[in-house]
């Protein structure tokens, strides 16, 4: 008699909250400066034509680095591609923070972009560390995060800009 074993173990429910709260902050990233451009605009004393260049590199960023980055997951260890993309974003994080001219801002925006593709590591990931039949559950969380990081980021920054 043969018995099927399933030989994943269960994908423990604080890594999988700790991924979806993760993917929420990290796309959030790229959302950030939208609800500001009117502010950053006054304050480097440039017009709003040059400072909405900002957001639109962030999310060509954003577009490169899904096609560059996203991919290395299945030829690169996930855990070690992740840890390494999160030290990129901090960097472009800081950069972004002490920036005083236009040109930083408008580098480290699209920085920002490029190494703000996490989310689209983690759905995979979820998937393959969760059992088969929490798998769905397990997308559903991550994707969770990824639209309500969306969303909560806009509502934020206008908080902050006001």
């Amino acid at each position: 008699m043969l018995q099927t074993i399933d030989s994943k173990k269960e994908l423990p429910k604080a890594t999988l909250l700790l991924m979806t709260i993760a993917t929420g902050l990290v796309v959030a990233n790229n959302y950030y400066n939208q609800p500001l451009l009117g502010l950053i605009a006054k304050d480097l004393h440039v017009d709003e034509a040059t400072v909405s260049n900002s957001a639109m590199l962030t999310q060509i960023g954003y577009a490169c680095g899904l096609l560059l980055i996203v991919p290395l997951g299945d030829m690169f260890k996930r855990k070690k591609m992740i840890l390494i993309d999160f030290v990129f974003i901090i960097f472009s994080l800081i950069g972004m923070a002490i920036s005083t001219s236009i040109l930083s801002i408008l580098i480290f925006s699209f920085l920002i972009g490029f190494t703000s593709v996490i989310p689209q590591v983690f759905v995979p990931m979820a998937a393959e560390l969760a059992q088969k039949e929490k798998q769905a559950s397990a997308i559903g969380m991550v994707m969770s995060g990824l639209l309500i990081g969306i969303l909560l980021s806009r509502v934020l920054s206008g908080f902050i800009g006001s």
